[in-house]
C-alpha cells in the first residue's frame, strides 16, 4: 500500500510540473510575462493590409503590446491592441501601420508625443496606413496590365499606319510636295527679298523727309494762325462800326422824314425824295448783306 502511494505522489509530482511546464512554456511562446499588467486600446485605420492578430506593438521602436483582433467597424477598420499598463500614450501621439519585412510583414508603430495630455484605457485612436512592397507589388500589377494593353493598342495604331504598306506609299509622296513646296518657297523668297529690302528703304526714306517737314513746320504754321486770330479780330471791329453806322443812319432819315426842318422840306420835292430813298435802300441792302453773310476776306499765304 505504501509502494502505491509513492507511486502515486510521484506521479502527480510528475503532472503537476507537466502542468507548470506547460503553462510557462505557453506564456514563453506568446511572449507574456504572468507579472506584468496591459491596457487596451482601440485603433481606427482607413486600412491595414497585411496586419494580422499577434503583430508586434512597438512604442518609439520598442515591443511593449500586440494586436489582439481586428475587426471592420462601418467604413472603417478597428484594430485592438494591448500594451503594458507603464506606457502612457500623449493625445499627440502618431499612430501608424508600418511595413518591417519584404514578405509584407506589418506591426504598429507607435510614436510618443510630448502633450501632458493622455489617451485613456479604451480610448479608441485614429491611425495612419503606410504602404509597403505589397501596395507597390499590387501597383506595379496594375501598371503591368495597363502597360500591357498601352503596348496592344499601340501596336494596332503602327499596323494601320506606317507598318501598312499603303501608308508607306503615301507617305512619300506627301514627302516629295512637301520637298516640292519647299523649293517654290525658297525661289519666291529669293524673288520677293529684293523687291521688299527696296519697298522697307522707300518707306524708310518717306519717313525721314515727313519727320523732318514736320519738325520744319511748327513756326510757320504758328504764325499762320496768330495772323488769322489777328484777321478775325479786324473782321469783328469792321462788323462792329457797320452796325453803328447803320444806327446813324436809321436816326437821319427819321429826322429826314420829319416836316419841322429844311430836310423835311426838301424830301416835299418828289423826285429828290425818291433818288434819295433809292440810295438809301441800296446802302441798307448793302449793310444787311454784310452783316448776315459776313465780310469775305481772302488772305493768301505763301
Amino acid at each position: 500500500m505504501k509502494k502505491n502511494t509513492s507511486l502515486y505522489f510521484a506521479v502527480g509530482l510528475v503532472v503537476i510540473l507537466a502542468i507548470v511546464v506547460l503553462i510557462f512554456g505557453m506564456f514563453f511562446l506568446n511572449d507574456k510575462d504572468p507579472r506584468e499588467k496591459f491596457n487596451t486600446f482601440f485603433l481606427r485605420f482607413v486600412q491595414v493590409s497585411t496586419l494580422t492578430i499577434d503583430d508586434p506593438v512597438k512604442v518609439n521602436g520598442v515591443k511593449l503590446g500586440k494586436v489582439e483582433d481586428i475587426y471592420l467597424s462601418g467604413n472603417r477598420v478597428m484594430v485592438k491592441i494591448r500594451v503594458r499598463d507603464d506606457v502612457k500614450i500623449p493625445k499627440n501621439s502618431e499612430i501608424r501601420v508600418q511595413n518591417i519585412g519584404i514578405m509584407g510583414e506589418r506591426q504598429i508603430g507607435v510614436i510618443l508625443g510630448d502633450s501632458a495630455v493622455y489617451f485613456a484605457p479604451q480610448d479608441t485612436i485614429p491611425g495612419h496606413f503606410d504602404a509597403g512592397i505589397a501596395e507597390a507589388l499590387g501597383v506595379a500589377g496594375a501598371v503591368l496590365d495597363s502597360t500591357k494593353f498601352l503596348v496592344q493598342s499601340i501596336r494596332q495604331v503602327m499596323d494601320s499606319t506606317i507598318a501598312h504598306p499603303h501608308f508607306t506609299t503615301q507617305f512619300k509622296t506627301i514627302l516629295a510636295k512637301a520637298e516640292n513646296l519647299e523649293d517654290r518657297l525658297l525661289n519666291v523668297i529669293q524673288d520677293t527679298d529684293p523687291r521688299l529690302r527696296k519697298s522697307l528703304i522707300g518707306l524708310q526714306t518717306a519717313t525721314e523727309k515727313v519727320n523732318t517737314l514736320l519738325d520744319t513746320m511748327p513756326s510757320p504754321l504758328f504764325s499762320l494762325i496768330d495772323s488769322s486770330k489777328a484777321t478775325l479780330q479786324n473782321a469783328n471791329q469792321v462788323v462792329t462800326k457797320l452796325d453803328a453806322t447803320m444806327q446813324q443812319l436809321a436816326s437821319i432819315m427819321g429826322k429826314l422824314q420829319s416836316e419841322d426842318n429844311t430836310a423835311g422840306i426838301l424830301l416835299n420835292d418828289r423826285k429828290f425824295y425818291d433818288e434819295l430813298n433809292t440810295t438809301i435802300h441800296s446802302a441798307d441792302s448793302l449793310f444787311r448783306v454784310i452783316l448776315e453773310d459776313g465780310l469775305d476776306i481772302n488772305v493768301d499765304f505763301f
